[in-house]
């Protein structure tokens, strides 16, 4: 912080001239009187200052080992959503039902007021410009005639935006943008591609000639979009011509994260991750990661930055994840989502303990995050979403449960009909885990599968500080009761406290005996169940 107060002067004679010793000290008393007078402003400014910046390095979201900290405190994300991209979007493709009804800010602020009250505090947020405006007419940029200014910076997505963070601020939840999503620079899914600002027919700035972006492209990969930064192999290898058309679409590039930046570095609750399931050499996400943090910087703020790979699924076998493993210093934290996307019951698990080890490794340890949990009784085989097998609703809560386990510090339900999203049965979820928290903390405890025997495949997780604090989930999957050992623990009383996930309410309450492997039986096989077990 820069120091506001004048620097000192040195000693001054304030003594008058000829005066006697009472009014040489009278002079005195006056002078320092009067220079506190003048000095009080600036002190006081200064105080604002420094309370005012401090304040703001308080309440930034930041990372604290492998969970999150805001407003000085450790927190866990905890989010569900109707919408899978941005905030205005209602497109309603043939695989998913993205309109429904979050769409106009009253019912934007009525959905977060509903995630609130169910304890939530995580809201994902993919930009899409392209959509936004040439599908929902959103513009990003100003507008003449039929074609675009990428120069002028302006328009109705800029205002949403901003409604969407300061109203996510205001209830303290904290939002993750996806920066760029490939998705938006194909012809398909929701036909972003031949309607975008982005697209060399649409705009008065550059040309298919003088840019290298062609009017139409059908797949995401090799997309010169965003192959022009430097540091990515097609640019560094590129002829100097090719890298003056790089160069000029790079240029429009730059003016929109800045013109992003603008709004969202006014913020505190606010996470930056570069792409929705990337495909493209990482070079693409750190150039934009780079590019972020130094505008932060510049303003004296520090922000949170990651990439997100589609390939994460493989684990040790991803591409993406292997990268982020290597590179420790590049990333911030790691966005995991997509090991939600290919995987259930006990390979799910099997995947993301992988995966939360690796990162537990790592110097510092990596903080996990999931942006998107997929499972909805929608996306059944035969039914759109059904070729990813994201599996059924119940396949969304224990992959929620699997996650928290393993020690993933933020979870968020995806979209209907890849997710539940924010529904009854998601907003039940989100209370029984505030009630969990309520207990016992998961940075408190780690997975301890060890721990339990006569265990069958997917039918129970443990997190535990052995012989201090037990989570113990049950899926629906398998007989409902597990062994617990308590063997070291002799005459050592614990309190189980089971929590109906169904209802998100708290239900009986018993007390068992340290000393031998205890037996622990779910109350009934008509839900999810999580117990704590506190000594």
């Amino acid at each position: 912080m820069r120091d506001t107060q004048e620097p000192s002067r040195g000693n001054r004679d304030i003594s008058l001239s000829g005066g006697s010793e009472m009014e040489s000290i009278e002079a005195s008393e006056w002078t320092f009187m009067k220079t506190e007078w003048q000095n009080g402003p600036r002190i006081l400014m200064g105080l604002i200052i420094a309370i005012t910046w401090s304040s703001s390095v308080f309440a930034q979201i930041t990372i604290d080992g492998r969970y999150w900290k805001y407003n000085g405190k450790r927190v866990l994300l905890l989010g569900g959503w109707n919408h899978g991209h941005n905030p205005f979007i209602d497109h309603d493709t043939d695989n998913d039902k993205d309109n429904q009804g979050v769409s106009t800010p009253a019912q934007i602020k009525n959905a977060m007021d509903e995630l609130v009250t169910a304890g939530g505090n995580y809201l994902r947020c993919v930009l899409d410009p392209g959509m936004a405006a040439g599908v929902q007419g959103f513009d990003f940029c100003a507008k003449s005639g039929n074609k675009y200014d990428l120069n002028a910076m302006t328009g109705p997505f800029w205002k949403r935006i901003e409604m969407f963070v300061a109203e996510a601020k205001k209830r303290d939840i904290i939002v993750q943008l996806e920066v760029w999503d490939r998705f938006d620079w194909i012809d398909g899914s929701w036909g972003g591609w031949p309607v975008s600002p982005w697209n060399p027919k649409n705009n008065t700035n550059y040309t298919t000639a003088s840019s290298g972006l062609a009017a139409s492209y059908r797949s995401y990969n090799n997309h010169p979009f965003l192959e022009g930064i430097p540091g990515h192999p097609k640019y560094e290898n590129a002829s100097k011509s090719r890298k003056q058309k790089y160069d000029l679409v790079r240029s429009y590039q730059d003016k929109f994260i800045a013109r992003l930046l603008s709004i969202t570095l006014r913020y505190n609750n606010v996470l930056y991750c570069m792409n929705n399931e990337t495909h493209t050499d990482p070079a693409w996400g750190q150039y934009w990661m780079k590019f972020i943090e130094d505008k932060a910087s510049a303003r004296g703020k520090s922000v949170s930055t990651t990439d997100m790979f589609d390939d994460v699924f493989r684990a040790e076998s991803s591409r993406g994840l292997t990268y982020q493993l290597s590179n420790r210093g590049k990333y911030d934290y790691v966005d995991v989502s997509q090991a939600n996307s290919r995987h259930a019951d006990e390979a799910h698990w099997n995947t993301i303990k992988w995966i939360a080890d690796a990162a537990r490794k790592m110097n510092p340890p990596y903080l996990l995050q999931m942006t998107k949990i997929y499972g909805n009784d929608l996306a059944l085989d035969g039914k759109p979403w059904s070729r990813f097998k994201p599996g059924d609703s119940d396949n969304g809560i224990e992959e929620w449960w699997r996650n928290l386990i393993a020690g993933v510090a933020g979870v968020r339900f995806h979209r209907p009909t890849a997710g539940i999203g924010l529904c009854t049965t998601s907003k039940n979820c989100i209370s029984a885990t505030r009630k969990v928290e309520s207990k016992v903390k998961f940075w408190d405890v780690e997975p301890r599968l060890d721990l339990l025997t006569n265990r069958q495949s997917d039918e129970a997780y443990l997190a535990a500080d052995p012989g201090k604090a037990y989570i113990l989930y049950f899926t629906k999957n398998g007989g409902g009761s597990v062994g617990l050992k308590l063997d070291s623990y002799p005459d050592t009383k614990f309190k189980l406290n089971w929590i109906n996930i169904g209802t998100g309410n708290f239900e009986s309450t018993t007390t068992i005996s340290g000393g031998s492997t205890v037996i622990i039986d779910r109350p009934d096989g008509s839900s999810h169940w999580v117990a704590t077990i506190v000594r």
